[in-house]
């Protein structure tokens, strides 16, 4: 057998497509004492699993088995898979359908705030005029709810002062 040949067997080994005669072939070639350097890691290897052969008792080999077979008892359906792929769609869509009016309500927000801060007078003096002037009518009605409120209170301390006067006219009887 030449060193091609050897090569598509190692392959062939490796992805375990390899049948028992070819295992043995394979075996000859690389346990031999001349064997290439190429294919010497290979024949480490098959040194390895020929010089320590064990017998594998037969209740190993039988639990081996049955736990193979559960694991195919227990394969999804194509049934199962469509359906878990479908929901897996569904929710994508859904997510991505939310990423988007979420960026959307996001961009609204970042505009609504540019225009909140405009400014609504180009003159800076005109600014200021405008604003000491809303500021003098805060203040002037400000000074009429407070003189207002201190009229009221200047008749709740005469009422007080009666009505302590009564108490205490009342006591002294």
């Amino acid at each position: 057998m030449n060193s091609n040949d050897i090569r598509k067997l190692v392959e062939k080994f490796y992805e375990g497509k390899t049948s028992l005669e070819e295992e043995r072939t394979l075996a000859d070639f690389l346990l031999r004492d001349n064997v290439p350097d190429e294919f010497f890691p290979d024949s480490k290897l098959f040194y390895a699993l020929n010089t320590h052969s064990m017998e594998v008792p037969n209740e190993s080999i039988q639990a081996i088995e049955s736990l193979i077979d559960s694991f195919k008892e227990e394969q999804p359906s194509d049934k199962k898979i469509k359906m878990s792929h479908a929901k897996y769609w569904a929710i994508g869509v859904a997510a991505s359908f939310a990423l988007i009016l979420g960026v959307r309500q996001f961009q609204k927000s970042q505009q609504a705030e540019s225009t909140l801060f405009t400014d609504t007078y180009k003159n800076p003096d005109d600014a200021y005029r405008a604003t000491v002037e809303a500021l003098q009518l805060f203040s002037d009605n400000f000074s009429k709810g407070t003189e207002s409120v201190e009229k009221a209170n200047m008749h709740l301390e005469k009422a007080q002062e009666i009505i302590n006067q009564s108490l205490k006219q009342g006591i002294e009887k």
